[in-house]
């Protein structure tokens, strides 16, 4: 599934003093199986842009294509679309309802015209899939820990059997386990069942890690496209708009001019580790 993203512009109360332009000749192709990471300061556009993917929003001019369709022209299904496309909001576990994980899990397909039996069938493979078994999924979603809502509100919108999933900060409040157990089981999905997977993050650690892609986003406009180490190459760029690089980043620069030889294009902590450990032993001997 290939989403293109043609000169898109949107604006928020067009036509009024209040209007504010929210994206600004947007350009942008994503290919089938990429895990992409959105960045940018409150305000860049990136809530704006992802809603636009699933035709929440409509743009003011431009469009979207997927696999050569225009998702916003007269007579495109949007039901269609938002089997295609799941959009998981930040804090989606504020959204679960029902008595128990399964019938919540079950809604999503029911919504979208599947029988009982094979919305049932497709919210099983769903909880599976987020690691929720047998034990769980009958339980008041109420009852669950904040990383298992999180998953079964991950698997309401797996349920629909998505080719595209777009989170909005899906790490938000959750403690270190539970954030890597979410981006664990993200990146599982995209290489396991070949999803294209598009994270909305403020953690720059996060996106280092996970990502194929980042797509860096100010004031409405693209500024970077690139793989994780080009993009945080230019952290006094980003720094100028609101954002920076993974804390690595600035302790390898930090030794590097203190004298130790270091490469400063890595950007985990596991490459940085391994980096400083192996010129320690170099110099050594």
């Amino acid at each position: 599934m290939k989403i293109i993203i043609d000169h898109l512009n949107h604006h928020y109360e067009a036509g009024t003093a209040m209007e504010v332009k929210a994206l600004d000749n947007v350009e942008l192709v994503i290919e089938k199986a990429q895990m992409i990471g959105l960045i940018g300061h409150t305000g860049s556009g990136k809530s704006t842009l992802v809603q636009h993917l699933n035709g929440l929003l409509k743009p003011s001019s431009g469009t979207v294509y997927i696999d050569g369709e225009d998702i916003f022209e007269k007579g495109y299904s949007l039901k269609k679309l938002r089997s295609r496309v799941g959009l998981v909001f930040q804090y989606p576990e504020h959204q679960l309802f029902d008595e128990t994980v399964f019938k919540d899990v079950c809604f999503g397909p029911l919504n979208l015209g599947l029988s009982q039996k094979e919305a049932e069938l497709s919210a099983y493979e769903a909880l599976r899939m987020v690691g929720l078994g047998d034990d769980s999924i009958l339980q008041s979603p109420f009852d669950l820990s904040g990383g298992q809502k999180r998953r079964a509100a991950i698997a309401g919108v797996l349920a629909m059997k998505p080719e595209i999933l777009i989170l909005d900060e899906p790490t938000a409040g959750l403690d270190p386990r539970g954030c890597r157990e979410i981006l664990d089981l993200l990146k599982k999905l995209q290489k396991e069942k070949e999803i294209t997977v598009i994270i909305v993050s403020h953690s720059m650690e996060e996106v280092a890690e996970y990502v194929d892609r980042i797509v860096v986003m100010n004031q409405g406009k693209i500024v970077f496209d690139d793989i994780p180490k080009s993009v945080f190459r230019h952290h006094e760029e980003l720094e100028e708009m609101g954002l920076r690089a993974p804390e690595v980043v600035y302790l390898l620069e930090y030794l590097r001019n203190a004298g130790l030889p270091v490469r400063v294009d890595l950007t985990t902590v596991k490459e940085a580790s391994d980096e400083i450990v192996k010129v320690l032993e170099e110099k050594r001997g």
